[in-house]
This record gives structure tokens, C-alpha cells and sequence, in this order.
């Protein structure tokens, strides 16, 4: 591999990040299905909450004018889906206006192939054709059939979540519906883009070989820092836990302590600068005790020099310090997290686990910390 290849090409491009942000219908995969899009549409609709009617309603009805130039009153209505025809038809979503007389037809699509007999939808309401409008509504732009052309339109999806957009202040709707919408909003958005080759994925075909290549330094630097982390564990004589590049635990398993050094690498991996942090951290019954251990130890010079980190479940960070390494002290990561280990954190741990255990045995961490770090 030509690493000097290698880096001018990542100097020298910009690399686009394409983030999707994911609804509450991505989180039970049912985001591709109609019956379910369908059901939402027609909640917003028909929502008593007149903000959240109104939002999705006149973002349509502004899509029909322009598209049809025919204008619709809705006041006194009513929203239904799978409405059943005489032909045994079942139209997605109808909207009714009993003031009026108008009426919007919605056959709803994601992915299915179009077989439904549009006509019959049409005919199924013997209304004049001035009060009616029959909506294809689909991801992407969709042919009309040639026997309902002029009767039916065709909108996509992301034509109208664009218009719902255009008048969605979130500070204007409920806590909820902030959500709902969002995330509505979101699933659309990411049904629409899925098909489409965005700028990420361009540039990784534009790119190829150079990109495989910086795929393999990234496994080969996640092997490294997973081979120090296994150093590390085997010199302080301690086990190692965890899946994650960017934190392991190390702890006494053999004696069932539940005070332990966690070592936090994110910025190192995520490449947002070169250091890492090192933690004491008490979990379970340790973390029970822990007003009792600060009292206890808060004039200890390695308690002063340190910051205390989350409380969170089980577990509580109880000291912390973080450091900054050069690109070559990297190259020598599992010796300086070592010495750190010793010279900044041997001496409270191993008061605090005799303090918490002093039936436990743990000389041998003391003396593999001490004498052989």
C-alpha cells in the first residue's frame, strides 16, 4: 500500500458524510409499509389538534392547485382508509367534506407495483368531477394511467413532506407531536433517498481503491489499540472487558472486585484529537458507598488532582483524568497507559479496594502495579 498515496489523497479530498436521521419507524422496521404510512397521513389529517390538521391538509391541497388548478374547501370533515368500493376495490385514504361535498382519493405507494384499478375508485364516489381530485401518491414521480389522466395526479411523498416542512415550527406544536412529526418528516426523507445514490456513496465509487485502502489502515488501527488493551490487562495482572475500540474495563475478576479502571479512547478513534482517559469507576454495591469513599479519601493527593466523571445505572466514574499523547508516544500506547496507571492511579485504587475489601487479597495487583510496571 502507498501510504504517502494514501495521505495526500485524504489531505486533498473533502469526503462528504451523508447521516440519516432515523424515525420511530425505522426503530421497528415498518417504515416501508403502506398500510402503516397510510394510517399516519390520515392521523395528521384528521388530528382534533387544529395546528397538526392543518400543517398536512393545506400542504396538499396546495400540491392539488398546482397541479390541478382546482381549489378545495375542507371544514366539516371526515378521514378514512381501505375504503371499500363496489368492485371489491379499497382506496388507501379518502378525505370527505360534508360542507362542501369535496373529496381527495389517496392511493398510497412505497414500493408495490400499481395494479389497482384506479377507475373504479373514481366511479365508486358519483359526485360531479369539479368537486373530486384521485391522488397517486408515490416516492417517485409515477405515469398516470391513460383511463383516469386528467382525474388522478400524481404526488410523491417528499413533494408533500417539502410543503409540510415549509410551515413546521416545532415550538408551535406539543411535545409529542414535535416527535411524531420529526420523525415522520425523517422516515419519508430517508424513503426517498434510499434509492438514490447520494453524495457519500458517489464519492466512494469515484474512489474506490483509496477508500478500501483507508478502510484497511482503519482495522488495522483498531487491531492495534485492541492488542494494547490486551497488554495492558496482562501486565497489571487484571482481565479485560469489553467489545468497543473506544473504551475497555479492566478489573480483578478473580477476586470479584467491582472497582476497576476504565480506559476511554474516543478521541483517539473517532479522530477528534490524540489523547485518552483514564477512570476509576465503582459499580454496583462500590458505587453504594461512594459519598463514604470521597469522605474517606479527599485529602489523598491522587483524589485531589482528578475530576469526577457520570453517575449513570450501576456504575459511577469516580476519578478521572485525561492526557494528550504525541503521534509517537501512541506508537507506545500500552507503556504510557502504564505508567499513568502507576504514577497516577495505583495508589488511591489500591487504598479504596482495601478500604472496600480488606478480606480480598490483591498483593499481587500491588506488587505487578509497583515493582513491574
Amino acid at each position: 500500500m502507498n501510504l504517502k498515496s494514501l495521505e495526500d489523497f485524504l489531505i486533498n479530498k473533502t469526503i462528504p458524510i451523508v447521516k440519516n436521521k432515523i424515525g420511530f419507524l425505522e426503530i421497528i422496521r415498518k417504515q416501508h409499509y403502506e398500510n402503516i404510512n397510510s394510517n399516519l397521513y390520515a392521523h395528521f389529517l384528521s388530528s382534533e389538534i387544529t395546528e397538526v390538521r392543518s400543517l398536512f391538509l393545506e400542504a396538499l391541497l396546495l400540491l392539488i392547485i398546482e397541479k390541478t388548478g382546482k381549489h378545495f374547501s375542507f371544514i366539516n370533515d371526515r378521514v378514512s382508509t381501505e375504503v371499500a368500493t363496489t368492485s371489491n376495490g379499497r382506496i388507501d385514504i379518502v378525505l370527505e367534506d360534508y360542507h362542501y361535498g369535496n373529496v381527495i382519493l389517496i392511493e398510497n405507494k412505497i414500493y408495490h407495483y400499481l395494479h389497482n384499478d384506479l377507475l373504479d375508485y373514481w366511479n365508486h364516489y358519483k359526485i360531479d368531477a369539479s368537486k373530486k381530485v384521485g391522488v397517486l401518491l408515490t416516492l417517485y414521480e409515477h405515469e398516470i394511467p391513460e383511463n383516469v389522466k386528467g382525474n388522478f395526479i400524481n404526488i410523491t411523498h417528499i413533494e408533500w413532506i417539502n410543503k409540510v416542512k415549509e410551515n413546521f415550527y416545532p415550538e408551535s406544536f406539543t411535545d409529542n407531536y414535535k416527535i411524531y412529526i420529526s420523525d415522520f418528516i425523517n422516515t419519508i426523507e430517508n424513503l426517498t433517498r434510499i434509492n438514490t445514490m447520494n453524495e457519500s456513496a458517489r464519492f466512494y465509487f469515484e474512489n474506490t481503491s483509496q477508500v478500501i485502502k483507508a478502510n484497511e489502515t482503519l482495522n488495522e488501527a483498531h487491531l492495534f489499540l485492541n492488542n494494547q488493551f490486551q497488554l495492558i490487562a496482562n501486565k497489571i495482572g487484571w482481565q479485560s472487558y469489553g467489545n468497543e475500540v473506544t473504551w475497555r474495563n479492566f478489573w480483578d475478576e478473580d477476586n470479584h472486585i467491582d472497582t476497576y479502571f476504565t480506559l476511554i479512547t474516543k478521541d483517539l478513534v473517532e479522530g477528534n484529537n490524540l489523547s485518552f482517559m483514564l477512570i476509576l469507576e465503582l459499580n454496583r454495591k462500590d458505587k453504594d458507598r461512594e459519598e463514604e469513599i470521597k469522605e474517606r479519601f479527599k485529602t489523598h493527593s491522587q483524589f485531589l488532582d482528578k475530576k469526577r466523571g457520570e453517575s449513570k445505572g450501576t456504575y459511577v466514574h469516580f476519578l478521572c483524568k485525561e492526557y494528550t499523547l504525541t503521534i509517537d508516544e501512541l506508537t507506545h500506547f500500552s507503556d504510557i497507559v502504564l505508567d499513568k496507571i502507576k504514577n497516577d492511579f495505583a495508589d488511591i485504587t489500591i487504598d479504596v479496594i482495601r478500604y472496600l475489601y480488606p478480606q480480598k487479597d490483591i498483593s499481587a495487583f500491588e506488587n505487578q502495579v509497583l515493582n513491574k510496571i
